[in-house]
């Protein structure tokens, strides 16, 4: 192959290639990593950016609604339970009849334990530890019950529940 040839096969290898790519481009819609491409890249990214932006304010929105919620809950819930605190704390436990039975009460010298509650026997005073855990749990009870009772006001202030 001379000179003349091999420069003719290069320059027709040249010329396909250059075809075939502007086929691909046509056909492909490569055309857009033109000019315009650059532009539609920022205009997309400002877009996102945006976006972003405008879900962290509706994030932050959000969080300040719920912690205005949680507050009111709170509130409401100590409101509530103050009393019913006040009033477990200073009432004694008692057992009832419906526990004991009918047993006529046992006279207060028949006990064996001295103490101040043994002038109280006829009525079925219950041991201090059993009384401070009785305590406990009605409280629990309680407090769980005022803040179940005011997220449910919570809820209906807020129209979510009927």
């Amino acid at each position: 192959m001379n000179a003349l040839e091999r420069w003719f096969s290069g320059a027709l290898v040249l010329a396909g290639l250059l075809v075939v790519a502007a086929l691909g481009v046509h056909r492909y819609g490569l055309e857009q990593y033109g000019e315009g491409y650059d532009a539609a890249l920022e205009a997309r990214a400002g877009a996102d950016t945006l976006a972003v932006a405008k879900r962290a304010d509706d994030n932050q929105a959000t969080a300040a609604r719920q912690a205005a919620s949680n507050a009111t809950i709170t509130e409401k819930k100590h409101e509530e339970i103050q009393p019913v605190r006040e009033r477990i704390v200073t009432q004694r436990v008692y057992v009832g009849a419906a526990v004991c039975g009918e047993r006529p009460a046992v006279p207060a010298e028949a006990e064996g334990a001295a103490g101040g509650d043994v002038a109280d026997s006829a009525r079925r005073l219950v041991r201090e530890d059993v009384e401070r855990d009785i305590r406990a749990l009605k409280l629990q009870v309680e407090e769980h019950l005022a803040t179940a009772r005011a997220c449910q006001q919570v809820l209906r202030d807020e129209g979510m529940a009927p």
